[in-house]
């Protein structure tokens, strides 16, 4: 579990890292914050496309190999970028990072579901999400404080140690989880595979909502840091206030694995939207010049991590156990690439259409999507296949 949670978090690790000097790299390279946030939005990219065709090649040569390849190409893609050549080069390491990234975000989520069993599946998906959450934690806290303290390249020369890391821990103790490999990969045996899961309105709405939420997060790593600035703070204290929200989604993590057996996955879900709703709302008042400080928006921040965690294990449970066994993997990669995508979109709309500059606006982007999430959510409306129904409680031992 713990090498499967530490390779879980490489992805955000390498986000959440590396937010607090956004600007530090901008300065060092005279770009502005649209160019700027190619650091942040080709790393997504790279997560979105790779983990698209991760999936179906783990089918094949096994999720373990896979895991650990990704575990290399991450660390490798942190010691170039540290290298500080042209700035079009260290944009293309940050994608070889991001390839990475998405075999470790992907292939724990399956060897998890593979290991434990379907009963408890729902209790060890929220475990490993709380854990992994500690990462970024000490990501954020620390990223600014090392790259003020040490230069910015040394932030990448950590993430190569951490992929290091997690490449050992998975190399000497994960085991192969998949029972029966596939012989080969066809063309068409990968399009058959997206094409049923296009198909499957249940894997496609709580994909749809795990997206939405993880974008969320995604898109604040690349406009909160000119918030906190503005605010008065530096990179290192922006790093310790937005940890808070690792620390917020941590607690939901928690309470979702104590509660949501009582409450159900889909109800608990529904709160944690109405929740991180509130959340973001309350980020307003960080604009009200009598409240206007860091602590104000810290604390908007810890309720969005909050609501995070209450919704994120219960739909990724819910999403997965939708489809066919057989096809798990693909499914993992798709809703993977469904988040990276949604975040990277956001992020860079949000920066384009002034939001880096005006933080009122990028908040009002950001309010669309909950609402979305819970006007489709709310009771009455049918989100379940009624034959699905018997195999998602199965799936995670929880009503529904």
């Amino acid at each position: 579990m713990i090498a499967l949670s530490t390779a879980s978090a490489a992805s955000v690790t390498g986000l959440a890292f590396i937010s607090p000097i956004i600007i530090l790299i901008k300065d060092h390279y005279h770009v502005s914050s649209n160019e700027i946030q190619l650091t942040i939005t080709i790393y997504l990219l790279a997560i979105c496309i790779s983990q698209i065709f991760w999936g179906p090649v783990s089918d094949i040569i096994g999720r373990r190999k896979v895991l650990i390849l990704g575990a290399a190409l991450f660390s490798l893609g942190g010691i170039l970028a540290s290298l500080n050549l042209a700035f079009e080069i260290f944009i293309f390491f940050r994608f070889l990072q991001g390839i990475g990234a998405a075999a470790c975000l992907s292939m724990p989520r399956v060897m998890l579901t593979e290991s434990y069993g379907t009963k408890n599946a729902a209790s060890k998906m929220s475990t490993l999400l709380a854990f992994m959450a500690i990462f970024p934690i000490l990501s954020a806290a620390f990223g600014g404080l090392v790259g003020e303290s040490y230069g910015w390249q040394i932030n990448f020369v950590i993430l190569f140690s951490f992929g290091f890391i997690v490449f050992s821990l998975n190399y000497i103790y994960s085991p192969e989880t998949i029972r029966n490999k596939s012989k080969e990969l066809t063309f068409r045996k990968t399009l058959l595979n997206f094409r049923y899961l296009f198909r499957q309105s249940t894997f496609l709405y709580f994909s749809s909502v795990s997206s939405i939420q993880a974008a969320f997060f995604f898109s604040m790593a690349g406009f909160m840091p000119y918030q906190f600035e503005r605010l008065g703070a530096s990179p290192t204290e922006y790093g310790f206030w937005f940890s808070l929200t690792s620390i917020g989604y941590i607690l939901g993590n928690l309470l979702s694995k104590k509660y949501s057996s009582w409450v159900g996955l889909e109800r608990f879900s529904l709160i944690g939207c109405f929740w991180c709703f509130l959340s973001i709302t309350f980020m307003f008042l960080s604009e009200i010049p009598l409240i206007s400080m860091p602590p104000t928006l810290a604390f908007a921040c810890f309720m969005f991590g909050l609501g995070n965690g209450l919704i994120l294990a219960n739909v990724l449970v819910l999403a997965l156990s939708s489809v066919e066994q057989k096809r798990i993997g693909s499914a993992s990669g798709l809703l993977g690439a469904m988040q990276m995508f949604c975040g990277a979109v956001l992020g860079s709309l949000i920066v384009v259409l002034g939001g880096d500059q005006h933080f009122w606006l990028a908040l009002t982007i950001l309010l669309f999507r909950p609402t979305f999430k819970i006007v489709s959510s709310i009771p009455g409306i049918d989100i379940i296949e009624p034959d699905l129904t018997d195999k998602i409680r199965g799936f995670s031992g929880l009503p529904i």
